[in-house]
């Protein structure tokens, strides 16, 4: 497996060989809405126990790296490797480090399409993400180590009124803030999340979006639709039976099943958008009606 770029049998080697990280966020995107159409950007943020345990990693994963050393314009410490992979076609990748504190900020650039690879074109991309993050954990304010276990792991029961009926899934919440890195176009969904209040999200077999009121969640419920179903693989097909505010996506005939297109429906429950993704179908179908009812008569 990848981690960071550099590889690992799995995720407990990964665990044992960069320990003590506390928390921290991936985010990817690309300007395109077909994949591999030009170069993708994958971010990764961690906060570590303490400052030692991210210059570890730092130097550790710029170990594991494969690749030769790039540079970083303004930041002389910055980590690099720069790739070329040949597959079913060639991929260059710009991979970089930098280490603030007990923070790891990580930047991966990949570039499928480009004919010579320009490593100045991405090491500018870099050096804009760097000073882009930078700047902005100026505010950030670190929960102190100790009192990590004290923080909500439910905010006012979201989590614990989302279906959860696969094996080992976790529930999970996020503040709108959040939300943004898990859009395929936030620039099209932070604006819609803003219109309609969202401020939470939970997650586990289902998904849960709190918004302002009702008319709040009609809104969004067609914000969150367009960006859920915006492979052209996607056709809109029947609800579930007596749910006609209902609208549900499958696969086009005649089109192979892919684990990115999975079936997927989605309405309202009061203040609530409520979305559910199946195994086939039918299996949406059930899972929405069971979230609903999770639902029903809760404010």
């Amino acid at each position: 497996m990848a981690y960071n770029g550099a590889e690992f049998q799995n995720g407990k080697e990964a665990l044992a060989a960069i320990p003590g990280v506390l928390a921290g966020w991936r985010t990817a995107g690309q300007r395109r809405d077909h994949f591999d159409a030009g170069r993708g950007i994958t971010t990764i943020t961690q906060r570590f126990t303490n400052s030692d345990q991210s210059r570890f990693a730092y130097e550790e994963l710029g170990r594991r790296t494969k690749g030769v050393p790039g540079e970083i314009p303004g930041y002389p410490d910055a980590r690099v490797r720069v790739a070329v992979t040949k597959g079913g076609y060639v991929t260059q990748y710009m991979r970089a480090w930098l280490v603030r504190g007990d923070m790891l900020i990580h930047i991966e650039v990949t570039d499928p399409v480009s004919a010579h690879y320009d490593a100045a074109a991405n090491a500018d991309i870099v050096k804009r993400f760097f000073d882009k993050q930078l700047e902005m954990l100026e505010s950030y304010a670190p929960t102190p180590v100790s009192e990590l276990e004290t923080l909500p792991l439910d905010v006012d029961g979201m989590v614990s009124r989302t279906l959860s009926v696969e094996k080992d899934t976790i529930g999970r919440v996020y503040p709108a803030q959040a939300l943004e890195h898990l859009a395929s176009r936030p620039d099209k969904l932070t604006p819609a999340m803003s219109d309609a209040g969202v401020d939470y999200a939970s997650f586990a077999t289902g998904s849960v979006f709190r918004t302002r009121d009702p008319a709040a969640a009609v809104r969004y419920m067609a914000a969150e639709e367009a960006d859920s179903t915006t492979d052209p693989k996607y056709t809109q097909v029947d609800g579930p039976p007596n749910m006609p505010g209902a609208h549900c996506y499958n696969t086009k005939p005649g089109e192979k099943f892919f684990a990115s297109t999975p079936p997927i429906c989605i309405t309202t429950v009061g203040r609530y958008v409520i979305k559910s993704v199946g195994a086939n179908i039918q299996d949406a179908h059930q899972r929405l009606a069971a979230q609903y009812k999770l639902l029903a008569g809760y404010n």
